[in-house]
Order: structure tokens, then C-alpha cells, then sequence
């Protein structure tokens, strides 16, 4: 019977994760980031233009 050794039947990326879905997952919460910022920026100048029409009547 032959004994089990991890360090010989296991390298680095069986865990099932890889360096390229690492990066990807990366950039996706980059940009997804971007996005909310990018929707704040259009909401907030959408709400400022509606308040200032709102003083000039």
C-alpha cells in the first residue's frame, strides 16, 4: 500500500483557480466600480439641473 503524499499528487492550481480568473474577477470589480461611480456622477448632475430649474421660476 502505497502512502499519500499532498505535495506530490497536488500542484499549485489544482485548487481550481487560475491566475487568468483571478485578473478577470479583478477587472470586473474595477468596473463595475467605475459604473456605480459613473451612475452617481448622472444621477447627481441630473438631480442638480432640476433643483436649479426649479429656483429660477
Amino acid at each position: 500500500m502505497n502512502g499519500f503524499d499532498p505535495a506530490i499528487n497536488y500542484g499549485p492550481n489544482d485548487a481550481g483557480v487560475s491566475a487568468l480568473s483571478i485578473v478577470v474577477g479583478i477587472l470586473a470589480i474595477a468596473i463595475a466600480a467605475w459604473l456605480l461611480g459613473a451612475l452617481y456622477a448622472v444621477f447627481s448632475n441630473l438631480i442638480k439641473g432640476l433643483q436649479n430649474k426649479g429656483g429660477e421660476e
